[in-house]
């Protein structure tokens, strides 16, 4: 992987949907927001999203640019979950949840707000007796590595982003991992979490409810606050968590809702 600078021009509404979807899908290092303008530091293979109402271009990156993976480090997402990469130790005083999840270009090492917002909300409301699992929008699988360690014995896991979809094959080979929405599992499972932009959950959330068969918790994050309360209307019950990392929100549905 390498470090790419993406310039994104647009109007203010569509760069702030454009940048939510850059950060939920890329491992981004860094932002500069200018009027008109974003620039992200992306560590990636390559940069290929496209966005309606905005130009992409891929700028110069200088030669004394970091990788920006000379720092990785075990990042402690809660007292109980912590998530490193595999050259990074287990510090040997921590009990509890350990997600081991390489930092590449599929999103979510753990760094961002909507992960540690999702790993969260997952651990309040998690039960045991959690039989199977569907990861909608896994990016690099650490939300459905986290359940393998929880136990559950069949994953599902799904991303329009073919990138990420390896990622998460790598990472869990037993899993089933497809190129698609929700509708492409082609199954309905006990717990269900779903880390997406705003807009994208709004658009699959009537997919990502269809799979959920409520045995099990349904998380939902990557939402921002002004974006929860249109979201929270369209999920039968109220929220037995809500979690907020940064900018990024998750809501947590407890079993047998």
């Amino acid at each position: 992987m390498t470090e790419l600078r993406i310039a994104l021009r647009g109007a203010p509404d569509a760069l702030a949907r454009a940048l939510d979807v850059c950060l939920i899908r890329y491992d981004v290092t860094a932002v500069v927001e200018r009027a008109g303008e974003v620039e992200l530091s992306v560590v990636a293979d390559s940069f290929d999203a496209t966005f309606d109402g905005v130009e992409v271009e891929e700028l110069p990156v200088p030669e004394s640019m970091p990788t920006g993976l000379e720092d990785d480090r075990a990042i402690l997402v809660g007292d109980a979950i912590l998530v490193r990469p595999p050259w990074v130790a287990q510090p040997p005083d921590f009990v509890g949840t350990t997600i081991v999840v390489p930092r590449g270009g599929a999103f979510g090492s753990g760094e961002h707000g909507s992960t540690q917002a999702a790993l969260l909300a997952m651990d309040a409301v998690w039960t045991s007796g959690i039989e199977s699992f569907a990861d909608v929008g896994c990016g690099s699988g650490v939300l459905a590595a986290y359940a393998a360690a929880r136990g559950v014995a069949t994953i599902h896991a799904c991303d329009i982003d073919e990138p990420s979809v390896r990622a998460t094959r790598e990472l869990l080979p037993a899993a089933h991992v497809c190129v698609g929405g929700a509708e492409a599992l082609g199954a309905r499972v006990d717990a269900v979490v779903a880390n997406l932009a705003g807009h994208e959950l709004a658009a699959a959330l009537d997919s990502v409810l269809a799979v959920w068969n409520g045995c099990g918790p349904l998380v939902l994050s990557g939402m921002r606050p002004h974006e929860v309360e249109a979201i929270e209307h369209r999920v039968p019950g109220d929220p037995a968590e809500r979690v907020q990392r940064d900018e990024f929100v998750a809501l947590a549905y407890a079993s047998g809702v």
